[in-house]
């Protein structure tokens, strides 16, 4: 895709969710932006936070949104420049100093606990200057993001690593020329390059373990732990493979019994750690007199270890312990850009499977987004508002799913497929967590942020998958878009209200959706809403806008007066007592929105029905998947399997129905489970046929 149809393209985006949240465009683009950076692993998380003001000394002072990755201690911060026209504008250097200025302004008056002082406390800007205020010590580097729809000009010098506040700052501009070379690329995030050199001179000693016909290049390294460290102290947790990341800052991120490895017996680290596994797009050895040499490596992932290596950086930085004669051992397995989407998470699943790491935390690729993928793409919702035509809601299991899906098409098959497949009912797999977690009760859960609330959605998937996988049906997926249409139309509800000032929308709206649902269980018990009847709809009835409107008053004033110990709105959100509190107020049901109500009787039948669809839906599939395998596949796993002794006396007998075939044909039952000895194989190492 070119860059002009590129930005088109993003523009589009922008103004499609600007309508569809009833948001400023300026603020829509922020999000967007903000989204495709947290897909791409700049950002560890994004809190929007619009806020412009006059500082210290009459400076100027702007934010648009931050962002606090409690890995490894940085704080990114987000500043715009967006002007939305035809063609785009060139940002200068003058520009980028300007927008650099106000992000200064904000985190000096904030640090110094000026800003927290003059401003009011419902004003977004507050929370975020009491946190940096507060939490100042903590801070190990600041991230200033400079997010423009402009192109940047060639004239513009590279922007050197800066203090603030007595802190490393580094400076990112992302134009949009940035966000293109990001989409187009394979892995889908931006190139990180790491080089040896700058850390150990003449690079990093290693041993080459590749096959001569393999499809990676591996290599095995012995890094001593200063280097190792200051390695992460250059680049943060943007080294963590994104699982291990959201690992590691949802359940501590230094390792008790390495801390005191490191700090009482260094010199045995190496025989007591198992070092870490690292993954790379592409790496650079040279042979020396010496032996072999790691030069570089390109997008370096570290995908086990990751405890291992910030307890190394914070023992340095906290314990001050000198980490001399401290060495790790190093796996680098470097796959092409083409295959790593694929490969880089298999590697980690497998380089952690000896850990407390569900298969959860490894989400990406289950089967359950396979499903909703499938169905989003088969099932059409109703047509609305005089339209004499149906549509997707489209789930976007993978980055860029929607955009690739257009890449090829002609401009008559481009406007067939955005008419079929609106912008606004795009639907990703973070959006899809936020929906559900709020409808399920945990609007804290929600306010933790994008990333840590999609792992608390994929374990809940992960459990439900293992016990029911039919009661994710096309059922589930209609109610999944009858709750994201509740969710969406609240966003723009609440813009509207005059009690809105402009901060906190997100945390408003997770806490009316889940409110509203236990409104309905206290006071309306055996009823549920009748998402059926949304669906159908594609829209929220008038009752129902009204409760909402009702319940969404009652939640701002609880959210902004936290209880004693909160100073920090955006805090007070992500605990359990602020949920507490939430459900205590004094709200009732609309009448009419009572009248609406579904019976339980009726939705459990419903529920009933489509799982019973799914069960023989599931069967087709599992024995189409089998016969398609082929009987020479089934034979030769049949064979490979028997030298080892792995499979029972069950097993053989359905292996060899399907290797019968086509004289026998597996029933589903028999197809569902042989999928199962397929899988099984496959971890212990069969390759196929």
């Amino acid at each position: 895709m070119e860059l002009q149809d590129f930005r088109k393209d993003f523009l589009e985006t922008v103004l499609a969710l600007a309508a569809a949240e009833g948001d400023f465009e300026e603020a829509s683009f922020v999000a967007e932006a903000c989204r495709r950076l947290v897909e791409a692993e700049e950002l560890a998380d994004f809190e929007p936070c619009h806020f412009q003001g006059t500082g210290s000394r009459s400076r100027k002072m702007r934010i648009d949104g931050f962002g606090f990755d409690d890995v490894d201690g940085s704080v990114s911060l987000v500043v715009a420049d967006y002007s939305g026209s035809d063609a785009a504008p060139a940002l200068t250097q003058t520009d980028a100093t300007r927008s650099f200025g106000l992000l200064r302004t904000f985190v000096e008056d904030a640090v110094s606990g000026r800003l927290h002082q003059t401003i009011e406390e419902s004003s977004p800007g507050y929370g975020l200057a009491i946190d940096l205020h507060l939490r100042q010590q903590e801070i190990t580097r600041f991230r200033a993001f400079l997010l423009t729809d402009a192109v940047l000009s060639s004239r513009v010098k590279d922007w050197p690593e800066d203090a603030m506040v007595g802190r490393p700052v580094e400076f990112h501009i992302w134009d949009v020329a940035r966000f293109h070379r990001v989409f187009e690329s394979g892995v889908g995030r931006d190139e990180l390059e790491v080089d040896f050199t700058e850390f150990v001179e003449g690079g990093i000693p290693c041993l080459d373990a590749s096959q001569a016909d393999g499809e990676y290049d591996a290599y095995l390294c012995v890094i001593p732990g200063g280097v190792l460290s200051d390695i992460y102290d250059r680049y943060g947790s943007r080294l963590l493979e994104g699982n291990v990341r959201s690992f590691l800052s949802t359940r501590g991120k230094v390792n008790k019994n390495i801390r005191t490895s490191i700090l009482n017996e260094p010199g045995m680290f190496f025989v007591y750690n198992n070092g870490i596994a690292a993954t790379a797009t592409n790496a650079t050895a040279e042979r020396v007199p010496h032996g072999l040499r790691l030069l570089r490596a390109t997008d370096l992932q570290i995908v086990n270890g990751g405890q291992t290596t910030v307890s190394l950086a914070a023992a340095r930085r906290k314990d001050r312990a000198e980490l001399a004669g401290i060495f790790i051992q190093m796996k680098l397995s470097v796959v092409t850009p083409a295959r790593a989407e694929e490969v880089i998470p298999r590697i980690a699943y497998c380089a952690n499977s000896q850990n407390k790491v569900s298969d959860a935390d490894f989400f990406s690729n289950h089967p359950f987004h396979v499903r909703i993928e499938d169905i989003s793409r088969r099932i059409w919702a109703p047509a609305t508002g005089g339209a004499q035509h149906e549509t997707h809601w489209f789930y976007e299991r993978a980055r860029g799913q929607y955009l690739n899906a257009q890449v090829t098409l002609t401009p008559a098959e481009k406007r067939r497929f955005v008419h079929q497949n609106p912008r606004q009912q795009v639907i990703t797999k973070t959006d899809l967590a936020k929906y559900e977690n709020a409808w399920r009760g945990l609007p804290h859960t929600v306010s933790l942020g994008a990333q840590k609330n999609f792992l608390k959605f994929a374990e809940w998937v992960g459990k439900r998958w293992t016990q029911s996988p039919t009661d994710f049906n096309e059922e589930f997926f209609k109610n999944a878009v009858a709750r994201a249409i509740i969710f969406r139309h609240t966003e723009r509800l609440v813009s509207r209200q005059p009690w809105y000032q402009g901060g906190y929308r997100a945390n408003i709206v997770a806490y009316t959706v889940a409110r509203l649902v236990s409104l309905i269980e206290t006071w309306a018990p055996g009823r549920a809403l009748d998402l059926r009847a949304i669906w159908a709809r594609q829209d929220v009835t008038p009752a129902l806008d009204a409760q909402l409107a009702v319940v969404a008053g009652a939640v701002f004033d609880v959210i902004v007066a936290p209880q004693h110990g909160f100073q920090n709105v955006t805090e007070w959100c992500k605990k359990e007592i602020c949920w507490q509190r939430v459900c205590e107020s004094d709200v009732r049901l609309v009448e009419e929105l009572i009248g609406e109500l579904a019976g339980q009787d009726e939705v459990r039948a419903v529920r009933r029905e489509a799982r019973a669809r799914q069960r023989v839906d599931s069967g087709i599939e599992a024995q189409t998947e089998v016969v398609n395998l082929g009987a020479e596949y089934w034979s030769t796993l049949d064979a490979w399997a028997r030298q080892r002794n792995l499979l029972s006396g069950r097993d053989e007998s359905l292996v060899g129905v399907a290797a019968r075939m086509p004289a026998s044909i597996p029933t589903d039952r028999q197809s569902a489970a042989l999928l199962e000895i397929r899988d099984r194989m496959e971890t212990e190492g069969f390759q196929g046929g």
